[in-house]
């Protein structure tokens, strides 16, 4: 591999140890907050990931603004809309690089080995091509569920375009990933080939063309 691309993927390693530190950062100055009051609940809440999964992603995209001074972030960017791939834009002090973060949720009890949703493959192609240097972060959440509060425990971040297997659900159209946070490096454009190659496989190229 030549001498260039492996500088390339290890400044954007380190860059997304940066935004993980930062992350990580945040949610310990929230630590934990209530859902709701525990009169509407008698027999508390059943923990389920996508029950409190919005909520996680505006506490954590409106608390990294809060704390963006004290945790190193120069600015926190949210999205002009909801049909997006990303919640916000992150920019770090002293940093150039604008990271595009998709905020998940996770349970602790959660199994990392099983796959999950990222997000539209089709919509994902179209950020990539109109951002070629883009580099799309899935910071997932996880989080300790008791009763009413909502604890965080964890934080696993990676790069989109470095998933091990690009794997395309042809049932619901999605990119998805393990929740392990396990890499394997490769440019912007060799993740869209290949996941453009996968939807061709199923059949769906065409039909997004």
């Amino acid at each position: 591999m030549p001498s260039e691309i492996t500088n390339k993927y290890k400044e954007t390693s380190e860059e997304i140890e940066r935004i993980e530190k930062a992350m990580k950062c945040v949610l310990n100055k929230i630590g934990e907050f209530k859902v709701l009051d525990e009169k509407l609940v008698p027999e508390g809440l059943k923990p389920i990931a996508r029950s409190i999964a919005w909520l996680v992603d505006q506490v954590v995209v409106q608390n990294l603004k809060k704390y963006k001074d004290v945790c190193g972030i120069e600015e926190v960017e949210e999205p002009p809309h909801d049909l997006v791939q990303y919640d916000c834009i992150l920019k770090l002090k002293e940093d150039d690089i604008e990271c595009f973060i998709n905020v998940k949720t996770s349970l602790t009890a959660t199994d990392r080995t099983g796959r999950f949703d990222i997000s539209k493959a089709d919509k994902l192609i179209e950020l990539y091509e109109e951002r070629p240097d883009l580099l799309l972060l899935v910071a997932i959440i996880v989080v300790d569920f008791d009763n009413i509060f909502v604890k965080f425990e964890d934080l696993i971040v990676f790069n989109v375009a470095w998933v091990p297997e690009v794997y395309y659900n042809r049932a619901n159209h999605n990119l998805q990933s393990r929740a392990n946070g396990m890499q394997t490096p490769r440019s912007n454009q060799e993740f869209i080939r290949i996941l453009k190659q996968k939807m061709d496989e199923a059949g769906h190229l065409a039909h997004y063309s």
